[in-house]
């Protein structure tokens, strides 16, 4: 009998160490703990003693003192008149200088000439809701241009003929101005 109870318990103390050393994992909250920098190596790189040339155009006309095309002609005045609704379609009445022309980039804009009323030439305006669009508006009065073919300005200028001179070319033709169209909304 008492090689039995010995028996038993080489068996069951075994099992008693054993369930001992297991572990229910609970989670814990612990911080992260924030990265170290690692310092990286410089390395010096060659610099570039010369310097690039200057742009300096050149020239075998002088350059104007005076800009050529500022008296040449005026910006046509340009504003929104109204807004209104018609069967649930938005238009824009613009009012402009008279005379003044639009040009449209964008083919969701369409504009009708509504004529010379009231010292004002209008259009009317219709496109997308609650979109905005640019119109380029002229004064097709304006004859001063700067001769860009004739060789005697560098690129970027213009040969202006009655002063002699060369002038920057500018990003827009003489006497035109941009104009945003706003499109309202239809309920």
């Amino acid at each position: 009998m008492n090689g039995k109870i010995i028996r038993s318990l080489l068996y069951l103390l075994p099992m008693f160490l054993l369930t001992g050393c297991i572990t229910v994992f609970v989670p814990v909250n612990t911080p992260t703990p924030q990265p170290t920098p690692i310092p990286l190596a410089t390395i010096a790189l060659p610099t570039n003693t010369k310097s690039p040339p200057s742009p300096t155009p050149t020239h075998s006309a002088p350059v104007c003192s005076v800009d050529p095309l500022a008296g040449a002609c005026s910006v046509p005045n340009a504003g929104t008149l109204s807004k209104v609704c018609i069967k649930k379609v938005p238009y824009t009445l613009l009012g402009f200088s008279p005379g003044s022309t639009i040009e449209i980039s964008d083919p969701t804009l369409t504009c009708k000439n509504e004529g010379l009323r009231g010292g004002v030439q209008q259009y009317s305006c219709t496109g997308q809701q609650l979109i905005s669009y640019d119109v380029k508006v002229c004064n097709p009065t304006c004859t001063a241009a700067l001769n860009t073919t004739n060789g005697l300005c560098s690129n970027g200028y213009g040969y202006d003929s009655a002063g002699g001179c060369c002038w920057p070319v500018p990003d827009m033709e003489p006497g035109c101005v941009m104009y945003r169209v706003d499109i309202g909304a239809c309920q």
